[in-house]
């Protein structure tokens, strides 16, 4: 019996969460990527990682990527971002193996490989 009340409690908050639909976060993402516009420093970093991730939850993930990789080219931190564009590369490379497209699968599996390279030297104080 205590399992199902764990379990009533993820369904409830599952059923809390707003669902917005594609067109509304592509609508929010364009608003984004106009603010960018004349805007530097931290608040275009911030911009830049708000405007990957109103892409990556409307699945257009390309667009997502862009954003992510100007933001982290800015300014290497460890946070969502990174995590975000680690997932992204993996789902595109995911992408590339279900197509059979050896070439996008090296290329996403280098881009893994140099966040993690990345990670580790920013660890170590390299960075």
């Amino acid at each position: 019996m205590f399992l199902f009340g764990k379990k009533d409690k993820k369904e409830k908050k599952a059923e809390e969460v707003p669902v917005i639909n594609q067109e509304e976060l592509m609508k929010q993402a364009e608003e984004k990527v106009q603010q960018l516009e004349g805007t530097q420093g931290d608040a275009r970093i911030e911009l830049l990682n708000e405007t990957g991730s109103l892409y990556m939850q409307a699945r257009e993930y390309d667009e997502a990527i862009r954003y992510y990789e100007e933001s982290f080219e800015m300014k290497k931190v460890m946070g969502k971002s990174y995590t975000d564009l680690m997932s992204l590369y993996n789902k595109k490379r995911q992408q590339a193996a279900e197509a059979k497209d050896d070439e996008k699968i090296t290329y996403y599996f280098g881009k893994v490989q140099e966040m993690m390279q990345i990670s580790k030297d920013m660890i170590r104080g390299k960075i």
